[in-house]
């Protein structure tokens, strides 16, 4: 884990993702979101301090193969980096499969398929139980 300056961009990206630590936000969302609360900034100063903040192990990003875009969370400890992510699709709430749960299921694919999964990257999207009812039902 890379240390670097603090900077009042980096403090704005940190406010804004730690007070949304279950989503998942593309760089432009942060930045509208920031600019909404009349900060001067520009998406480039954003792009940066992203990879700044990843670089330190403070955000996970992911990049999608079904878009063009990265998404950006935010993470309290590096444990968010050993177990997979279910992400809903209507809300885009992020929850966490345990650590036992995920190991579990990295040995199962592991003997039974001899593959190694990178649960960092790995985010099974779906709809959660507080948009089930709302949207339609199973």
């Amino acid at each position: 884990m890379k240390k670097s300056y603090k900077t009042k961009t980096k403090d704005y990206i940190l406010d804004f993702l730690s007070s949304h630590k279950n989503k998942r936000f593309s760089a432009k969302e942060i930045y509208d979101s920031i600019i909404q609360d009349n900060k001067n900034i520009n998406l480039a100063t954003i792009y940066r301090n992203l990879q700044a903040l990843q670089d330190e192990g403070v955000l996970l990003k992911h990049q999608a193969s079904d878009n063009d875009y990265a998404t950006y969370q935010y993470i309290e400890n590096s444990n968010c980096l050993a177990h997979f992510h279910f992400e809903c699709k209507k809300c885009g709430k992020v929850v966490h499969l345990g650590a036992k749960e995920t190991n579990d299921f990295l040995k199962m694919i592991k003997t039974k398929m001899f593959f190694t999964v990178e649960p960092q990257n790995t985010y099974i999207t779906g709809i959660c139980n507080d948009c089930k009812g709302v949207f339609f039902e199973i």
